[in-house]
């Protein structure tokens, strides 16, 4: 049976079959209490480690079951194929299909993923993000692109739905895959573009990361650095801050095996959820001034700047396959009381929310972060600080875990021996590292950068790439007056994605230009 995923394995879930076939004669009178308890405690970290993740790479069933059989060839590279990692394994795996069975996901979890598959630094920028297009404005804008954003996830869904249900050697896909097996559906012309479709994909997921983790290093700088200058009073610039984080860092990024890093991310869930109550606290402290206080909406010439944060906010589309493949009923997944539509829904909420409450609380105050607008010498709003510079300090592991799992077999691997792969991987892991903080230090302004990369990464990956798949995909089925239907509908999501592409990156550049020569930071 054949298989897309994205990635070799580098970790394995599956339960030691040692221990599972000890476990059953110690039933019958055998039993070692010290083995018994060690299973019990690596079963819990598997299962730790499984519920907790929050990556882009393909479905955890695929590696378990790919690691346990002899025809699995490692050395498939997305990049170099047609498709990512295309295995033959036996037929014979009942053992196997029962332990993936237990090991999907329920409706609660899928919930649970994704919404931490969207929640990051973006709902802290909503404020900011608002004042670009005033209150009102940036509050349908905000609905606007909730609802295109929700729609391209769902067309991607779809899309791979449809790729899976028509081909019996394929059990689930992740986005470069539906990317690459759309356009080969179309066939013709799309079909010749396929493989490049697929690798584009994956170019920009690989961009989309790295960005995303020189936001991460900016936002843990300019949030510690208020702390320490309030206690130690260093009068450090931000770079420094920058520097110090280095070494920390780096050494995260080295870990190499996910189930070390995963129970980094409920850390970092529980500390996020919390630096939100309390950031909602200081909003609702004191009565919030009056709506005329704020402009209902703002200049057409900052919309793209706020076009550009607010789509980077909703960031998620990434994880939805993969969190999708792992679901024990895929079919809850759409519809209009899906669990898709459920979770969105609430994040979208809560960004209109913080935007909402947080531009009318600090007005023409409100900083890039809203996390900067706290009562600086309160012990309270400093903790709130330090939990999110904790939080986003364990994310950025995982997400740079995200990125080597599509470098490391997808280019590394197919070009350095077996003897070399770790020296050459490690060293790789040292220069992203610090390029990504360099990246970091070149830029301050959060809001800008976050605003440039929701632009460029998040208008592709997120409006663009999804109208292409969903008329590729169902390019020989949809009936004549459904694919006109399709077709305009997809041009319209395609050009608001390349529109917002365009012009955000230019105004963003723009600003960002503009703060350097005039020597702002």
């Amino acid at each position: 049976m054949k298989r897309y995923g994205s990635h070799p394995e580098l970790i394995s879930d599956r339960p030691n079959s040692y221990t599972h076939r000890y476990s059953l004669e110690s039933n019958g009178g055998r039993r070692n209490r010290t083995l018994s308890t060690s299973a019990n405690l690596q079963g819990f970290l598997d299962e730790f480690g499984r519920f907790s993740r929050r990556t882009i790479s393909t479905s955890d069933m695929r590696k378990r079951l790919m690691s346990h059989h002899e025809h699995y060839d490692e050395s498939s590279p997305l990049i170099s194929h047609g498709h990512s990692q295309t295995s033959v394994v036996s037929e014979e795996y009942s053992e196997d299909s029962d332990d993936l069975k237990c090991h999907t996901i329920s409706n609660t979890e899928t919930i649970i993923h994704l919404l931490k598959g969207n929640i990051g630094i973006g709902v802290l920028t909503m404020p900011i993000a608002i004042s670009n297009a005033g209150l009102f404005g940036g509050i349908l804008g905000m609905i606007f692109v909730a609802v295109v954003t929700i729609h391209c996830m769902h067309t991607l869904v779809i899309a791979a739905q449809s790729i899976v249900s028509k081909r019996s050697d394929v059990e689930f896909l992740d986005y470069a895959d539906t990317a690459q097996a759309s356009f080969e559906e179309a066939g013709g012309r799309w079909a010749k573009c396929a493989k490049g479709f697929g690798r584009l994909i994956n170019i920009f997921l690989c961009m989309s990361q790295i960005g995303s983790n020189a936001v991460y290093i900016l936002f843990v700088a300019q949030n510690i650095m208020p702390v320490v200058e309030t206690y130690l009073s260093p009068g450090w610039n931000y770079r420094i801050y920058i520097a110090i984080l280095l070494i920390p860092v780096t050494l995260t990024c080295l870990v190499r095996n996910l189930k070390y890093l995963s129970p980094l991310s409920v850390v970092a869930n529980i500390l996020e959820f919390v630096g939100l109550g309390i950031i909602f606290y200081y909003i609702f402290a004191t009565p919030l001034p009056e709506t005329s206080s704020v402009p209902a909406f703002g200049s057409f010439a900052k919309f793209p700047i706020f076009f550009g944060t607010a789509i980077f906010a909703f960031e998620g589309i990434s994880v939805v396959l993969p969190i999708e493949n792992q679901m024990t009923n895929k079919q809850d997944m759409l519809g209009w009381a899906g669990v898709l539509n459920v979770s969105m829904v609430i994040i979208a909420c809560l960004y209109i929310s913080m935007g909402f409450f947080g531009y009318l609380k600090y007005g023409a105050e409100v900083a890039s972060s809203i996390t900067l607008n706290l009562p600086q010498n309160d012990l309270l709003a400093q903790s709130s600080l330090l939990m999110f510079s904790l939080a986003i300090f364990f994310s950025y592991a995982l997400q740079f875990y995200v990125v080597m799992d599509i470098i490391g077999p997808n280019i590394i691997k197919p070009r350095v021996s077996d003897r070399m792969y770790l020296t050459v991987d490690y060293l790789t892991r040292i220069l992203l590292t610090v390029f990504t903080l360099g990246l970091a230090a070149t830029v301050p302004w959060l809001d800008l950068l976050v605003s440039l990369l929701g632009a460029v990464k998040m208008s592709t990956l997120s409006l663009m790439a999804p109208a292409l798949i969903d008329s590729t995909a169902h390019w020989n089925t949809d009936s004549r007056g459904k694919f006109i239907y399709r077709s305009i509908k997809n041009i319209i999501v395609f050009t608001i994605g390349f529109l917002g592409c365009v012009i955000g990156t230019y105004i963003s550049l723009q600003d960002i230009i503009h703060n350097f020569q005039h020597g702002e930071e």
